[in-house]
This record gives structure tokens, sequence and C-alpha cells, in this order.
């Protein structure tokens, strides 16, 4: 496979190496989103594909949710790890004790991810459908990209397939389970006691 040419430089060292793969592939939205309500308030935010460590971590969170609800909580999950930037400030590159804010829905300091998700809550679902749009569009720009840079990686090949056949059928049994849960606390819930 051939990709983009690429001028190769003599790396200083192997540790500088995999210090410069860290965030390879995170790219912003090329515009600053604005957002207006009726009110004439103004939303200012840019957004970013993520890390495969924050979509792992916006799944483990929305774990308890089943069907509509989880669709909805991990849309709002995974664009409060999404928005890099809103009015101004630079979420991705806060640090430390600067990460922790007042959630403002229920006065307690939070890691600013978490206050976004909580706010993100409130919002228009409206509102929250769009943006998820545009993070959509905005994550297959960047897979179309790479998938033209090396176009045999668009093929779903026999590995891929068998992987992709495993995870169904857990995900099938795993919702056979919760079918039967349901099911068996309903019938014990209504036998009559003795």
């Amino acid at each position: 496979m051939e990709g983009s040419p690429v001028d190769i430089e003599q790396p200083q060292s192997l540790e500088d190496v995999i210090a410069g793969l860290r965030g390879f592939g995170i790219e912003e939205n090329e515009e600053i989103l604005t957002f207006v309500g009726k009110d004439g308030k103004a939303v200012r935010l840019r957004i970013t594909n993520l890390p495969t460590d924050d979509e792992i971590k916006a799944l483990i969170v929305c774990d308890e949710y089943k069907g509509y609800a989880w669709v909805q909580r991990i849309r709002v999950e995974v664009l409060s790890h999404s928005i890099s930037w809103i009015n101004g400030f630079d979420i991705r590159s806060l640090t430390g004790a600067d990460r922790f804010i007042v959630d403002p829905t229920d006065g307690v300091k939070k890691d600013v991810q978490v206050v976004l998700r909580n706010i993100l809550m409130g919002w228009g679902e409206q509102l929250l459908t769009t943006l998820w749009k545009i993070a959509m569009v905005h994550s297959d720009k960047i897979e179309k990209r790479y998938q033209a840079d090396f176009p045999d990686s668009t093929i779903m090949t026999d590995a891929e397939r068998r992987f992709m056949d495993t995870v169904i059928k857990e995900l099938e049994d795993q919702g056979k389970n919760v079918i039967q849960d349901t099911v068996q606390k309903v019938f014990e819930s209504e036998a009559p006691e003795e």
C-alpha cells in the first residue's frame, strides 16, 4: 500500500518518536461553530474527532442504559469529549487543577468534561442532534481522506469479518439475556404469594 509522500527526517531518539505519536490523527473541525439561541445568547465551539480512549470511556459510562436512552446518552457523552474549544477556552490544553470547575447543575467541582456532559443533557434535542451530525461528518471526512490514501483499507477482510461476527453474536446473546431477565422479573413480581 502506498500513502501520501512524506518527508522523513532522522529522529533524535525512540522516545522522541513515541512522544510525537500522542494525539496523532486527532483533528479539530476547521471552523468555529456558532449556535445562537432564541434569546440571542451565542455558544461558539470547536469539535474534534475522539481518541479511542475517550470513545471507550464514553461507552463504559453509558453501559447501564439500553435502547433509546443509550443512544441519547452516548451522543451526549461523545459530544462532551469532542468539544475541544468553547467560547474562547481551549479545553484540550487544560491540565490538572485547571480542568476542575463548578458544575452549575449541582454546585460540585468536577472535571470540565463531566460538567460539559451534564450541561449538554439539558440542551434541546434538536441542537444536540445537529451537533452530533456535525461531529459525525467531521469524523467521516477524516476517515475518507485516510481511505483515499490507502484504498485497500475499505475492504473488509475475512479476519475482520470473523471478528465482527463474534462481536455481533456476543451482543445478540447479551440482548437475549436482558430480555430473559426482564421477563423473569415480570413473572416473579406477578406471581401470587402463598
